[in-house]
């Protein structure tokens, strides 16, 4: 048998950022010493989606014209 330590979280989807931010927080404090690894794992995925959003407001403005 493999043992696991979860965390669990209900997110309040109407304040998006300050739910995020708590689970995020929650999670650093279980990885002390990963905390700048897993910052920048989150920020590079950060990134991607919003380049893929970009990239789509992008599309639908040339799109438009």
């Amino acid at each position: 048998m493999k043992q696991r330590q979860l965390l669990e979280f209900t997110v309040d989807i109407s304040d998006p950022i300050a739910e995020l931010s708590a689970v995020i927080s929650a999670v650093l404090a279980c990885h002390p010493n990963r905390q700048a690894e897993i910052l920048h794992a989150i920020d590079e995925q950060i990134g991607m989606a919003l380049a893929g959003i970009e990239s789509a407001n992008t599309d639908e403005v040339e799109t438009e014209e």
